[in-house]
């Protein structure tokens, strides 16, 4: 199984990059997370990265903002009718919108945790290494999506959380770190929060970047 990150905040030679987040899972299932803000950026870094966003089996949304959702309209028109498993309050023309309100399994071996506040999800990927959580902008904490994941999973721990973190406070990190094996701050995470996970947790920092594949 590996994660390709079509799009972070930060930019890769080759690559188109603006401020946004999706991530590429091929496994047991095929699906996007989050879409970024336009589906150029998603089409020419898959087609550069020698991947397709064609066949997919569904897709995630983790929260309405437009630098997650923007790209899903390219998505539909390259998989119509789509099922996009998103928190309620909105609406892409071709894809069909599953709204997940509460913790559940959304397909063999993966899970949400539910609209967090009524506003934004995170889902746990199983792959041969454990279980992977990822997350769009964490709002509502890092920490608490990732311990929804786990509690709705059955797995006690985390191999790895990846994602946006919302410029989180020390002390979400340091719970965050008790929770996985290894942390990947990206997006809207900051760069003080990637310089403290890689400061006190060296053994757990992974750097990500657009274009970054993650191979589990």
């Amino acid at each position: 199984m590996r994660l390709v990150v079509l799009n972070d905040n930060v930019p890769a030679e080759g690559l188109l990059n603006d401020w946004g987040w999706s991530v590429l899972v091929e496994g047991k299932h095929r699906f996007l997370f989050d879409a970024d803000t336009r589906g150029e950026i998603l089409l020419h870094n898959a087609e550069a990265l020698g991947v397709s966003l064609k066949g997919l089996d569904f897709a995630v949304l983790s929260h309405w903002h437009y630098d997650h959702y923007g790209g899903f309209s390219t998505i539909a028109e390259l998989n119509p009718g789509l099922e996009l498993y998103a928190p309620p309050g909105g609406n892409i023309r071709g894809l069909n919108i599953a709204e997940m309100h509460e913790a559940g399994r959304i397909a063999d071996g993966v899970w949400t945790s539910g609209a967090l506040d009524g506003f934004e999800q995170a889902v746990g990927v199983e792959t041969p290494s454990g279980l992977v959580v990822i997350v769009g902008c964490s709002h509502p904490g890092p920490d608490r999506l990732t311990e929804a994941v786990l509690e709705v999973s059955g797995y006690k721990r985390a191999h790895l959380v990846i994602g946006g973190f919302h410029y989180p406070s020390r002390a979400v990190l340091d719970r965050l770190a008790k929770m996985s094996e290894f942390i990947a701050p990206a997006h809207c995470s900051g760069e003080k929060a990637k310089a403290y996970v890689r400061r006190e947790y060296p053994e757990k920092f992974v750097s990500v970047k657009t274009g970054s594949t993650i191979e589990l």
